[in-house]
This record gives C-alpha cells, sequence and structure tokens, in this order.
C-alpha cells in the first residue's frame, strides 16, 4: 500500500484540507519547498541549481520504484544537466516539426474559411450573400482568417502555421504550470513531453480549426489563477493576473464559446480558494477568520476577472444579436437532438474510447496506488477540477465525430497526470516496454484508418487538404468551379446543396445550401431526422425544401461509383446513400442522376433536381451521361444493419 505523504514532502495527509474537496493546503506546508526571502517561489516552482540539478525524488512519486532505483525525472535531470532552456526548446520544435508532418484541414475547417472569405469580400459574416445564419462557432478564428482571404494567401496553409505556432504557446505554458505544482523540473518536462507524445494534442496543432488557440487561451486563464493559496501558488501581483486572466477568458469564448464551461471552472475555483484562504495573500485587506472579509476578497477577485472579461465579449455579444437576432449559434439547434439520452451515452463511449486507444488501461494499477499522492500535491486538485466537469459537459452535447477534438483542451492537465504515474521506475525493461507501448499506441491514430466511424472518424478519414486525388472533396469543389466559375453573384449560377458543407462549398464557390443545417436554419429547426444518432448529423434537409430554395444540383454525402456503360437508370434506393433520412419518394418526376466522370473508371453521382441551363450546357459540353431515377427500392443497396440505420427509413421503410 501506498505511504501517505508527509509534511516534509508538501502535503499533510492528517489535514482535513488536502484532497480534491478541499482547495487549501494549511499555511504551515513549508518544510521541503526552496523559498526565497519574502515568500514561496512564483512561476517557475521551486529553485533548481542550474550548475547543481535537484537529485530529490519528486514527491509522492515514488510508489512502486524499488528502493535506490532512479525516476524517469532523475534521470531526465542528470541528462539534462542544468541547461533547462534548451532542453524545452528542442522539445517545442520536435513538436511543432511533428505538427507539420502529419499536418491536415478537416471539411468544417473550410466553413469557417468560406464565412471569412464572404467578410473579406465585404459580404459580411454570411456563408450566402445575404443569408445571415451563425453556422460557425469560433467567431475570433473565423475573423482572424479574413486576413488571408483578403491578402490573397492560402487560408489553409496560414490556419495551419497560426494552428502550430498556438500548440508551441500551449506547451511552454504546461511547462510553466508543471514547474509550478511539481517537486523537479524533471517531472515538469516529462509532463510537456507526455503532452507532445499524445497524437491527438499534436494532430490538432493543424486541423484547420480553433481547437488548439481555445486550449493556449484556457490554459492561459489557468495559469494566471491556479493554484491560489498553497505553497506553490503566485505569491504577488494578484491584481494584474486577474485582469489577464479576464481579457484571456473573453477571448476564449470568443474562439470558441464553450471555453465558458472551462473559464468559469477556472474562475469559480480560484473565488472559492481566495474565499477559503486565511492568508492575507490578496491586496485586499482581510482578518483572519472574519467571513465578511473573505467575502470581500472574494467579490474584489470577481470584479478583477470579470470586469475585462464582460468588456471583451459585450460588444460581441450585443453585435451577435443585431446581427444574427440570437446569442447561440445555429450549430447548437443544428446538432441538438430530441431525446438528450442518446448523445450521453454516446458521449461516454466517446470518452472510453479516448483512454482505451491511449492503452490508459495499463496505467490503472499505477493510478490506483499514486492517485491521493497526485492530488494530495499543492494546488493539483484545484488546477484538474477543470477535467471532470469538461467532460460532463462533452457527454452532455454528445461528444464530436472528429478524432477526439474535444477531449484537447483538458489533453495538458491529463499530461500532468501521465508523467505523474509513468516516473516511477520499477525496472528498466518493464519501464521500456511500458513506454513504448504507450507510445506506439499513440502513434496508432495519425495513420489508422476509419474500421467503424463510431465514435470518431480518424484523421486518416477526416483529413481533406492537401489532396491531389480526382476524388477527393477538394477536387470535386474545384471541378464544379472550374465548370461554373465566376462565383456566386454571376446570374444563372446553379445552386448546389451538399451535406460536408466546408470543403466542396469552399472551392466550388457558388451559392450552397447545407443540407445538415449548420448554416441553414431552417434545416436545423425543420429538417427530417436520422433514425442513427452522430454528432452534427442530426437532420436532413428534404426535398420539398431544397425545391423552395431553388437548388440544382444536389451532392449530399459524395457518392464516387464505379463506371458503368451498360447502366440505364439507378434506384431510389440508391439515392439514398448520397441523401439519407428524407423521403425520396417526393423527388419530381424531372428529377435525374449526372454521372461526373473523375477518373477512367469512376464516376461522381448529381442529383440534378432543378433544369438549369449553366448545368444543362455543361452536361452538353462535356458528355456527361444523364440517367432516370426508378421509384423502386433494393434492399442490397444497404448490404448491412449499419448502412440501413444511416440511411433510414423515410424512403423504402
Amino acid at each position: 500500500m501506498r505511504p501517505a505523504p508527509t509534511a516534509s514532502v508538501g502535503s499533510d495527509s492528517s489535514d482535513p484540507s488536502v484532497g480534491l474537496g478541499r482547495f487549501l493546503p494549511p499555511a504551515h506546508y513549508h518544510a521541503g519547498v526552496d523559498t526565497v526571502e519574502g515568500g514561496p517561489l512564483s512561476d517557475v516552482g521551486p529553485v533548481v541549481d542550474e550548475e547543481r540539478p535537484s537529485r530529490r525524488r519528486p514527491r509522492g512519486s515514488t510508489a512502486g520504484a524499488r528502493p535506490g532505483s532512479p525516476l524517469m525525472s532523475e534521470r531526465i535531470e542528470r541528462v539534462v544537466d542544468g541547461r533547462w532552456a534548451l532542453a524545452e526548446t528542442v522539445l517545442v520544435v520536435l513538436s511543432a516539426v511533428a505538427a507539420w508532418v502529419i499536418r491536415f484541414a478537416q471539411d468544417d475547417a473550410f466553413i469557417t474559411y468560406r464565412y471569412s472569405r464572404n467578410l473579406a469580400r465585404g459580404e459580411g459574416l454570411v456563408f450566402n450573400t445575404g443569408e445571415r445564419v451563425e453556422g460557425y462557432t469560433n467567431f475570433l478564428w473565423t475573423a482572424l482568417h479574413a486576413l488571408p482571404e483578403r491578402l490573397g494567401w492560402s487560408t489553409p496553409l496560414f490556419s495551419q502555421l497560426v494552428g502550430i505556432a498556438t500548440m508551441v504557446g500551449a506547451v511552454l505554458l504546461t511547462g510553466v504550470l508543471a514547474r509550478r505544482l511539481f517537486a523537479t523540473r524533471g517531472l515538469a518536462l516529462l509532463a510537456q513531453a507526455a503532452l507532445v507524445a499524445n497524437v491527438t494534442f499534436l494532430g490538432y496543432g493543424t486541423g484547420g480549426l480553433e481547437t488548439m488557440l481555445q486550449t493556449l487561451l484556457v490554459l492561459g486563464v489557468t495559469v494566471a489563477l491556479l493554484p491560489f493559496g498553497t505553497e506553490r501558488s503566485v505569491d504577488h501581483g494578484w491584481p494584474v493576473r486577474r485582469l489577464v486572466a479576464g481579457v484571456l477568458g473573453g477571448l476564449a469564448v470568443l474562439t470558441r464559446m464553450d471555453s465558458a464551461v472551462l473559464v468559469t471552472t477556472v474562475v469559480l475555483v480560484h473565488l472559492v480558494a481566495v474565499w477559503r484562504t486565511d492568508r492575507d495573500v490578496d491586496p485586499v485587506p482581510a482578518v483572519t477568520g472574519d467571513r465578511g472579509a473573505a467575502v470581500r476578497r472574494a467579490i474584489a477577485a470577481a470584479c478583477w476577472v470579470g470586469l475585462p472579461a464582460v468588456a471583451v465579449m459585450l460588444p460581441w455579444l450585443v453585435w451577435k444579436w443585431g446581427y444574427y437576432g440570437s446569442l447561440l449559434p445555429n450549430t447548437f439547434t443544428a446538432k441538438s437532438s430530441a431525446n438528450p439520452v442518446v448523445p450521453f451515452v454516446y458521449g461516454v463511449v466517446y470518452l472510453l474510447c479516448f483512454f482505451l486507444s491511449y492503452a490508459a488501461f495499463l496505467l490503472i494499477g499505477r493510478a490506483r496506488r499514486l492517485g491521493r499522492s497526485f492530488l494530495a500535491i499543492p494546488g493539483m486538485a484545484q488546477v484538474c477540477c477543470v477535467v471532470p466537469v469538461w467532460f460532463l459537459y462533452i457527454c452532455v452535447v454528445g461528444a464530436d465525430f472528429m478524432e477526439f477534438r474535444f477531449v484537447v483542451p483538458a489533453i495538458p492537465l491529463l499530461a500532468l497526470l501521465a508523467a505523474y504515474l509513468v516516473d516511477p521506475v520499477t525496472s528498466v525493461l518493464r519501464q521500456v516496454l511500458l513506454v513504448g507501448t504507450l507510445l506506439a499506441f499513440s502513434a496508432a491514430h495519425a495513420v489508422a484508418p476509419t474500421i467503424l466511424p463510431y465514435p470518431v472518424l480518424t484523421f486518416t478519414q477526416i483529413s481533406h487538404w492537401p489532396s491531389d486525388s480526382p476524388t477527393a472533396w477538394q477536387a470535386m469543389g474545384e471541378l464544379l468551379h472550374e465548370q461554373f466559375p465566376g462565383g456566386p453573384d454571376v446570374p444563372g449560377q446553379p445552386v448546389i446543396a451538399v451535406a460536408p458543407l466546408g470543403v466542396i462549398g469552399y472551392f466550388a464557390d457558388l451559392p450552397t445550401i447545407d443540407m445538415l443545417g449548420l448554416a441553414d436554419a431552417t434545416v436545423a429547426r425543420e429538417g427530417a431526422t436520422f433514425d442513427l444518432y452522430y454528432p452534427g448529423h442530426v437532420r436532413m434537409a428534404t426535398v420539398p425544401y431544397l425545391e423552395e430554395r431553388g437548388v440544382d444540383l444536389v451532392i449530399g454525402q459524395p457518392r464516387v461509383v464505379p463506371a458503368d456503360p451498360g447502366r440505364s437508370s439507378y434506384r431510389l434506393s440508391e439515392v439514398t446513400n448520397l441523401w439519407p433520412a428524407a423521403d425520396l419518394n417526393l423527388l419530381p418526376e424531372q428529377a435525374r442522376i449526372i454521372e461526373v466522370p473523375v477518373t477512367d473508371d469512376q464516376v461522381w453521382l448529381l442529383v440534378w433536381l432543378e433544369p438549369n441551363e449553366r448545368v444543362a450546357e455543361a452536361v452538353r459540353r462535356n458528355g456527361w451521361r444523364v440517367l432516370p431515377i426508378e421509384r423502386v427500392c433494393d434492399p442490397s443497396d444497404q448490404p448491412n444493419w449499419f448502412a440501413r440505420a444511416a440511411v433510414g427509413d423515410a424512403t423504402c421503410g
């Protein structure tokens, strides 16, 4: 059984204030902590002699290690030997290179880019000219990308470079937090290494979305405010730190609205710590034991954080209300399921799969032995409170379908735990096997194919840029742009409808209807519902609605099939594979399938819904085949239960 930490290692297990339920270790924790005149050290944690690195074992990390055997953190200290800045520089450079090697851009990023392009064109933050629908959740990120659109740069490349820069910032801030919490810089560097070794974290260094900027800003708020009132806390400059936290928190919410969950949790933990502290570390005068003074300190701290946050967010919220007529984005409605139980269960499975895919089960034994001492580290419980709150939020909203993207803001904190658990070395061979296995499971995330798209699609499946494949969505969008040049304002341009809205909609640059409703308020509220829950895929545009909107070409879920010169028609059940959930019996009689060759032996299927002269001209010019749709269904067109559940029974039920 693991021995309880003692006062000599900065945590008195006999004091009831130690643990997750209490935020503040008592004021007498001091033994074994390097101090400077005037109080505990601030950002960098304990003093480590740069010429003679500390050989002390990190507090509470020796359980399971053989007597006299070194810890991984001690090995790191011997190797680095005081060259900490160089070691950290090498680590962040390696992380940037690794993120660049596995770089990608996902489809949803191009929804942002199209909004940014219309902003740069002077059309406003809209997906289609004149349609004010908030089909994005990342205002600050979207506004930022108007810059490359305005200057004619490659927006996806700009996004990847900015993403890698923010990822490097997140690695550095994780180091600041780890040095503040852990007893040695070796263990802090190990935590940074654990973070960089996580391929999900590295992957979203690019990806094209706001994930890493959100992570950086939330980490900034955490570093500014936590821990508070412990021997590892900063003991000066709190008004400025709270002011900075408020600004960063406001920017985090502008970057992604659900950052409010993370930021609010961090701020509440800080305020509770301020209220419960027995020491006058705050600039507001206080009397020990005076509950009124404690409340005043907490109120003053809340004002220092809240006022700058409100100053950042309020103008944006006022503008949102006036421009879109709502404070919540349309995506909230589009992704909301009528049955809240199914998304919650999906979220639980999503989190379990995340930990299983990183072989976390190998650390269960160590977690049972070391978990209490980890949380007993002064300030660690405060910092880690955000993780269960964020995981609960993930379950409530039904998670996401992209390679564990929602977990990324919590990964820096999980890296602290991972480093603490792998630090003890029971034997060199077992340690090599453990670390090697964990790294292998992580590396698999960069290359693993999607076998079953539940609960997530892997990086190989969601990567849509850059791509030279003629069957890629990028090539499809470019083909449409080539056939119908001039942009969305050219008279007579065909209106297209597509389910994966981003890449095809961005490169085609045509009037585009979002069949999943993220950028279409009517579909979000009134679209046909899917039988099978999938995050972000809750509703589908109906036939009457697309007719009402004047859609000419329905792309749906892009479908490429083998070319068959002998084919004379398509069955209705075949069409459901590209247009699921909706009742296709309502298709107009003139609806046809256009076969667009993309390779010598493959064709891309489009539903020609309404007559359009420019489409007819493209058909004649390119010799595309146009085939009728038979109003019959064949069960073999959906060969398994998953395919049948995905398309639903509205058409062939």
